[in-house]
């Protein structure tokens, strides 16, 4: 009975101490957004999730050129993902490069028909080739889909 209690102990006592100890080291993977997202993709370096939120990552620091390679290999790892083609859109709209945008965009909307933020970011990118007619339609529709379907987004 005694050496079955020693047993448990030991056991419940080596399970805490293993768990803890990882807990411990999974804070420094948390340290920031950066260091979170490389450890995801080194772990899952084929999931195009990482790639996207590292190039977020840089393009809130206002570096579109270091963002785009990451939104790149997120769309590499999944062609269709829409996120990921609006980003790379922003980053194209960031460095004056309007044309490219537009094709991220459409490819955004053509994924995510009704995600309303898309549709907007196309209309600014119309609003920059001069192109107003288009640019408004593009708003509204981006601003209907918002309102209708808030949760699409």
């Amino acid at each position: 009975m005694r050496q079955s209690l020693n047993i448990e102990l030991l056991v419940i006592t080596i399970f805490v101490a293993t768990f803890g100890f990882t807990a411990f080291q999974r804070n420094f993977v948390w340290k920031d957004d950066f260091v979170l997202w490389t450890d995801v993709v080194k772990k899952s370096p084929y999931k195009a999730r990482g790639y996207n939120e590292i190039g977020m990552y840089f393009y809130e620091l206002r570096k579109p050129d270091k963002a785009i390679p990451y939104f790149k290999k997120s769309i590499y790892c999944e062609p269709e993902y829409a996120i990921a083609h609006n980003n790379l859109g922003l980053c194209f709209l960031a460095k004056g490069l309007i044309d490219l945008a537009i094709y991220e965009f459409r490819h955004a909307i053509k994924d995510r028909p009704l995600n309303g933020m898309y549709h907007v970011n196309l209309g600014i990118a119309y609003l920059k080739k001069g192109w107003h007619e288009l640019a408004n339609r593009e708003i509204m529709t981006g601003k209907d889909l918002r309102r209708k379907y808030p949760g699409k987004q």
